[in-house]
């Protein structure tokens, strides 16, 4: 590890795509009942809470670049959770890409209730992490509630999968 850090930002976004994975992988394991079932306090069912946030992280895109990053299925004809996880990485390094390019401080226009509304950049790159944190919460409350593993993706089990980026070392406590 060299002595200039990663810049924050861009440790969120990989924090963000990493979560994601964690909790849609535990999603391909749930019935097509459980999938369905709508969760309380959430945006419908887990399937639709998926959906629902992954799209939103490339609408996020769209928005900064004009381009956002296009699935291999249409939304429209209800993709199937398995092709929704291999949407993630593709989302996640185009969210990688935009945040290494594009500088926080750049304004984005867009139309909003019959006016143009223009924001910085940073706004966007704020709400993929906080959307993210709160529909993986929606969902992981939901798996927990059918008493269901539900994936660890807190700070914490990011730095102990990614030990070596966050120089984790452990030493025995002397006795």
């Amino acid at each position: 590890m060299d002595n200039q850090p990663e810049p924050t930002l861009v440790e969120f976004i990989r924090y963000n795509t990493w979560a994601n994975q964690q909790v849609l992988a535990a999603c391909l394991k749930l019935s097509e009942s459980q999938l369905s079932a709508p969760i309380p306090g959430g945006y419908g069912s887990v399937y639709s809470t998926i959906g629902h946030m992954l799209d939103a992280e490339a609408d996020y895109i769209g928005r900064i670049t004009g381009t956002p990053p296009q699935p291999s299925f249409k939304w429209e004809d209800g993709p199937s959770v398995a092709e929704m996880v291999a949407f993630v990485p593709q989302v996640g390094q185009a969210f990688l890409d935009v945040v290494q390019r594009i500088p926080p401080t750049q304004m984005v226009a867009e139309e909003y209730g019959g006016k143009f509304l223009h924001y910085l950049a940073l706004h966007l790159f704020m709400q993929v992490v906080n959307h993210g944190i709160e529909h993986r919460t929606n969902i992981t409350t939901y798996l927990a509630n059918l008493g269901l593993p539900a994936p660890e993706v807190d700070n914490w089990a990011y730095m102990f999968a990614h030990r070596d980026r966050f120089a984790v070392k452990e030493e025995e406590v002397a006795k």
